[in-house]
């Protein structure tokens, strides 16, 4: 073989190389759309099975409280629960079966806040009173009932309150309340 002759093969095996080159980085990037696609929709799906995760276990409700709590500095002074404990004392003198329900949503509502100000985690009510302790809470067992009170009638429609179970799961949430230092003895 001469000298030129294989020249002229070795620029054509390259032409030929080139040619194959192209042609594979083309089929690559062709192919490449769909994994990229396929790779950002799993992206999103477990982004979104994230979020879903933390609002069902309560994970950002909990960090949201302390924000509020620590960041903005927001609590439940004396004279506040004073006041929303006044309220609660209007519907329950009200005397209606509808202020009474009323009555005991609020003084639940009034307790949840109480204890979240006081440091007791949790997400809700339920979740706080876990967490109290004895000494915190010497009447527990009295509010634990007083909170599936007012669980029954946050849940059931037909739920027919009256005066004395009223009267009982308010002064349950009262001395709590009063334990906690929510407001004067």
């Amino acid at each position: 073989m001469n000298p030129q002759s294989l020249s002229s093969t070795t620029t054509h095996y390259a032409q030929a190389a080139g040619r194959l080159g192209q042609t594979a980085l083309t089929l690559y990037n062709a192919s490449l759309l769909p994994f990229e696609i396929f790779g950002v929709i799993v992206a999103a799906a477990l982004i979104f099975g994230t979020i879903v995760i933390m609002i069902k276990t309560g994970w950002i409700a909990l960090r949201v409280d302390r924000i509020r709590d620590v960041v903005l500095k927001t609590d439940m002074p004396k004279k506040k629960a004073s006041e929303a404990w006044a309220g609660v004392q209007k519907h329950f003198f009200a005397g209606d079966a509808n202020d009474l329900k009323v009555a005991v949503m609020e003084a639940d509502n009034i307790l949840n806040d109480a204890l979240r100000y006081a440091g007791i985690h949790g997400v809700n009510l339920g979740d706080r009173l876990k967490n109290v302790k004895r000494s915190q809470m010497p009447n527990l067992e009295d509010v634990w009932d007083a909170h599936k009170l007012r669980n029954e009638i946050a849940h059931e429609t037909n739920f027919s309150l009256k005066r004395d179970t009223a009267e009982r799961a308010l002064d349950s949430f009262e001395t709590a309340l009063k334990n906690l230092g929510a407001f004067d003895q």
